[in-house]
């Protein structure tokens, strides 16, 4: 069943009262660090009133979020959770977890949500209409597959995961060859091409080459006219053009952490060397 996005208008003027009780409830819970209450309020706004804009700001925000990072990790697996959320909203909250596992070296948590995001991949992959979906930003199915295969990235890290790391950079060229960036939207196009980048950096130990053809088939889409008028924050383009530079010293290419920490620096150096010596075998 297809998700309902937004009320009337006359529905919403009508709300307008209701919702802004409910968001100072929300914000009022998460400065206390009551994650509980928070979600009640947030999974009322979303279900009831179809006003998403407290949740799209948790996730989409990190300097929105609870600093407290017990109150953030319950909120994150709430909406994860919470069936009153929008579906993307509910798969990039586990996005946000994974990046906040990566970041404080939390080994249970990534091997939790390692099972649940190689769960949410294998339904997108197995969506035809995936590697054309036309779909918005972050409504995108494309989008949220690469997003969630980087995080997955991240947190094979954390688990010292070889085999889950070794799998991530052929499953990445795979999917580029089987795409047509003309059956996509520009702006989706450009948004995933960070992360798109990151994934497939992984060949870099051992098909250097492969890799270099790949990030310059990304350089060449980013770079057409037709993404000049993308409002993406991020410098993907620029990016993309900094790792190829730097697979040129053959080390490891720490510009694709999305969370940078001396354990998970140490983790790529680990793949990195054991990718080369395999190649070399």
């Amino acid at each position: 069943m297809a998700e309902a996005r937004g009320r009337p208008l006359w529905l919403r003027f009508r709300s307008r009262r209701t919702v802004l009780v409910l968001e100072a409830e929300a914000h009022a819970a998460l400065a206390q660090g009551d994650a509980a209450a928070a979600l009640v309020a947030l999974e009322t706004l979303a279900g009831r009133y179809r006003w998403h804009a407290p949740v799209e700001t948790l996730l989409f925000r990190r300097a929105a979020r609870p600093t407290d990072e017990a109150t953030a990790a319950a909120v994150l697996r709430g909406i994860a959770a919470g069936e009153g959320f929008r579906r993307h909203h509910r798969a990039y909250a586990a996005v946000s977890l994974a990046y906040q596992a990566a970041a404080s070296g939390d080994r249970p948590l990534a091997r939790e949500l390692q099972a649940g995001l190689e769960q949410a991949v294998a339904e997108l992959e197995a969506d035809p209409a995936t590697a054309c979906c036309r779909r918005r930003n972050r409504e995108n199915r494309l989008k949220r597959l690469i997003s969630s295969r980087a995080a997955l990235l991240h947190l094979a890290l954390v688990l010292n995961d070889q085999s889950s790391l070794a799998a991530i950079g052929p499953w990445a060229h795979a999917l580029l060859a089987h795409l047509d960036f003309d059956r996509l939207p520009a702006d989706v196009t450009l948004r995933l091409m960070s992360n798109f980048g990151r994934c497939l950096a992984l060949q870099a130990p051992s098909a250097p080459h492969t890799l270099r053809l790949d990030l310059e088939r990304l350089v060449a889409e980013a770079a057409r006219p037709r993404h000049r008028h993308s409002r993406a924050p991020e410098d993907h383009l620029g990016f993309l053009r900094g790792l190829l530079v730097d697979l040129g010293t053959r080390a490891p290419l720490l510009a694709i952490l999305n969370v940078d920490t001396p354990e998970l620096r140490a983790g790529l150096g680990a793949f990195w060397q054991a990718a080369a010596e395999g190649r070399g075998a």
